[in-house]
């Protein structure tokens, strides 16, 4: 009777157990602990961005006792860091990752699936059209952090003192490459004040230029694709630089600094300060640069102006982002998930506000009360919305990044060969056959976009 009582009891405990056990881990909550469910997130970015990462944590916190976000900021090489973490299994649940290494690991299965939430979370299916990452048809890893493009920016008083009109903030009215090329001359100042359409302007001690550029794809590619070209076939398997299109817009560029000097050299603009800094301390009138940079122009206090880039057939700007995701790995996919949704809502984050993020939402390109809630403020121009809004929305062209499987491999190899046209090593003709030679072998086809 002893032993059957003893077998009863201790039935009766080991149930006891196994309920609380299985309580504890479909909860993933602790009896008293409202916040036993911790995530981690981990981010890049400057002060500004982690200080405004850090508010939205708190908030998130604040408003969900029953799960902890605790931020990693990473501050040096954040590529090697996530690699690091993969390598070791210690990967946080939900953190920025560049598109694609994105898309990469999605295929592996490393990172989790958002299509199917799209049903029970309605919020995934209205965004952006570019902002979605899929890695294969029909099937998306989610959506870039944030929305952002290639724009002008401008210093209203030079054009005031050069008596030049301003840049045009409407694509359809945007300036004709030659138009460009004009006005960039008369923004141009050597130590004497002459211009390089003025006898004895002088080359070597240009005081102000009339634009900044980069030469890497942001600021070329949109040049290109404008007039018709692109970096590789439809397939993603050849690389299409040598076309007429491509290399006319390419050659047109390169007269910007050689030819006409209204452009800094790779090498100055190496030596030369932010373009916020660049346009304040009249370096340059014009900047061709992200629309991420108005965060710091809008500090500077200059009387900023904002435009579309110039164009030859079509205007044309290019849409690109780094990603966020969510990991396999996560052992709370749904928290995960309502985190992911809450982490750049714009009214939850300031840095849409601020000038540093453009919001995937497509709300808030269409309602003009939500357009207002992020752009009605001393950050943004008054000819931001045309400039940057409709620009995006109706003349956007997703970058390779967000499209080229490869892509780090690619843009490596591409920018070692480019690099010696835009420091004027070499013809664009022996460049373009160098840049054949090591980027095709690594060209792997492109990314669905649906």
């Amino acid at each position: 009777m002893k032993i059957k009582y003893l077998k009863i009891v201790g039935l009766i405990l080991t149930v006891m157990v196994l309920l609380i056990a299985c309580s504890s881990h479909s909860s993933g909550k602790e009896n008293g602990d409202n916040k036993s469910v911790e995530l981690t997130f981990m981010y890049w970015g400057s002060n500004d961005e982690k200080q405004a990462v850090q508010q939205m944590l708190d908030s998130f916190n604040k408003s969900h006792p029953d799960i902890k976000v605790v931020g990693q900021h990473v501050t040096g090489d954040y590529n090697t860091k996530i690699n690091t973490l993969m390598a070791s299994n210690e990967l946080p649940d939900v953190a920025y990752l560049s598109a694609s290494l994105a898309r990469k690991w999605a295929k592996e299965g490393k990172v989790m699936d958002l299509t199917e939430y799209e049903t029970a979370y309605p919020e995934l299916a209205s965004r952006v059209p570019q902002s979605y990452l899929y890695y294969e048809p029909g099937k998306h890893i989610g959506n870039t952090t944030a929305a952002e493009i290639i724009m002008m920016f401008y210093n209203k008083a030079l054009f005031e003192e050069a008596a030049v009109e301003l840049p045009p903030s409407e694509a359809e009215k945007g300036w004709t490459w030659d138009e460009f090329v004009e006005v960039a001359k008369k923004l141009t100042k050597d130590s004497n004040g002459k211009s390089p359409d003025q006898p004895g302007f002088n080359p070597k001690n240009i005081v102000q230029y009339g634009v900044s550029i980069p030469t890497n794809f942001n600021g070329w590619l949109p040049i290109v694709q404008s007039n018709g070209g692109d970096l590789t076939n439809e397939d993603g398997t050849e690389l299409t630089l040598n076309t007429p299109e491509a290399k006319e817009a390419l050659e047109k560029i390169h007269d910007l600094i050689y030819k006409h000097h209204v452009a800094p050299t790779p090498v100055q603009m190496e030596n030369m300060p932010a373009t916020s800094v660049s346009l304040q301390t009249k370096k340059v009138a014009m900047a061709i640069d992200g629309q991420w940079a108005l965060l710091d122009i809008a500090a500077s206090g200059i009387d900023l102006g904002t435009a579309v880039l110039p164009y030859f057939k079509e205007p044309t700007t290019i849409f690109l982002a780094g990603a966020s995701v969510i990991f396999s790995s996560t052992e709370y996919p749904e928290e995960a998930l309502e985190f992911y949704l809450y982490h750049n809502d714009p009214e939850q984050v300031d840095l849409f506000e601020k000038g540093l993020w453009m919001p995937i939402q497509e709300e808030y390109y269409t309602d003009e009360e939500k357009i207002a809630s992020w752009t009605d403020n001393d950050v943004h121009p008054e000819d931001y919305k045309e400039a940057a809004i409709d620009y995006l929305v109706n003349h956007s062209v997703s970058a390779p990044e967000h499209t080229i499987v490869n892509w780090d491999e690619v843009n490596t190899a591409l920018e070692q060969a480019l690099d010696q046209y835009w420091t004027n090593a070499k013809s664009l003709d022996e460049v373009l056959s160098e840049a054949e030679a090591a980027v095709n072998p690594v060209l792997d086809g492109k990314f669905p976009t649906e």
